[in-house]
């Protein structure tokens, strides 16, 4: 293993045919404009929270809600990306944010059962960003999430969401092997934009069908994302994300771009004009971009719905490569 260098963050535009929520949560990042979330109100009195300097934990606000990024949670291991919104001032960054879950599915409220500190992911758009946290859920159900951070005038702040958890999530689950598709390659076309709407296209990533790379016996980062057409203007960032770390993983990882739509260059402004890749049909994808890693036996070993800092990237590669 090669020793790790610094590299620049990165650029970029969820399709109309996939689903709508986490592109109305990035714009609503992005706009400093609030949003309704399915509320949830719990008591959590066993919640690890700040206090202020005096040691007191001071009144809650109502005005601030949760939005969550995450569209397909199942029982096992998570990443929850969410973002905190006050309806008065907008988009709350870089706070101390632990976050708590709570399990609702017996009509009983039980836990907290995880408590995480949450990480502020910076992107490279504006001040835009997400909170991510970790979490391994045990059971299918009704579940609920708390969060609780110190604001800036130094009063306690809870604020709470619902969430369901699926038995499986519809994507491919961590610990097992995705679909082995048959994605496009480099070689087959003579104008790289007939397979991508990147601006800037690398053919290094398109230079293994996913059902090839499975087989190789490295591990794979495969990105599917949509730069000229991404609602959420986090598809060309997290590509030129993927392109700065395979230039420094390349000898030991594969790296694959799939482009969201089939025949991107009929799209004309439209994209119902053209139908969605196969390659995110095989793998259920309901929004984009997703970024998946897998091991080197072809099993996924961490995935990222919405966007993945290359920080986040980083620390699954360098797993999967121990």
């Amino acid at each position: 293993m090669r020793a790790r260098h610094t590299m620049p963050e990165g650029r970029g535009n969820a399709i109309p045919r996939l689903t709508g929520f986490l592109a109305v949560t990035v714009v609503l990042l992005i706009s400093l404009t609030a949003c309704e979330t399915d509320e949830w109100v719990v008591d959590v009195p066993d919640t690890p929270k700040p206090t202020t300097a005096s040691g007191e934990a001071p009144a809650e606000t109502t005005t601030v809600r949760i939005t969550l990024a995450t569209t397909d949670l199942g029982v096992g291991l998570n990443r929850l990306a969410f973002g905190l919104v006050d309806a008065q001032s907008g988009p709350i960054r870089e706070a101390d944010v632990l976050i708590s879950t709570f399990y609702l599915g017996d009509g009983q409220q039980e836990g907290p059962i995880q408590t995480a500190r949450a990480v502020w992911r910076r992107w490279p758009i504006g001040q835009v960003g997400l909170y991510t946290a970790n979490f391994d859920f045990d059971r299918a159900g009704a579940w609920g999430v708390a969060a609780n951070y110190v604001d800036h005038l130094g009063s306690n702040v809870t604020v709470s969401a619902g969430i369901q958890v699926k038995p499986k999530s519809a994507t491919p689950t961590i610990g097992e092997r995705p679909p082995a598709s048959v994605t496009k390659l480099a070689k087959d076309f003579e104008d790289l934009k007939d397979m991508t709407s990147d601006p800037e296209p690398d053919e290094e990533l398109y230079a293994l069908t996913v059902d090839e790379a499975l087989d190789t016996g490295k591990p794979l980062v495969v990105a599917f994302s949509t730069p000229a057409f991404c609602r959420t203007a986090t598809c060309g960032p997290q590509l030129d994300v993927i392109k700065e770390l395979k230039d420094y993983y390349y000898r030991d990882v594969n790296f694959i771009h799939v482009e969201v739509y089939d025949r991107p260059a009929e799209i004309d402004g439209n994209p119902s004009n053209a139908p969605l890749a196969q390659a995110m049909i095989d793998w259920a994808l309901p929004t984009e971009p997703w970024t998946f890693v897998m091991d080197a036996d072809g099993v996924v070993a961490a995935k990222f719905e919405a966007f993945a800092t290359k920080d986040e990237l980083e620390a699954a590669l360098d797993s999967a490569l121990r």
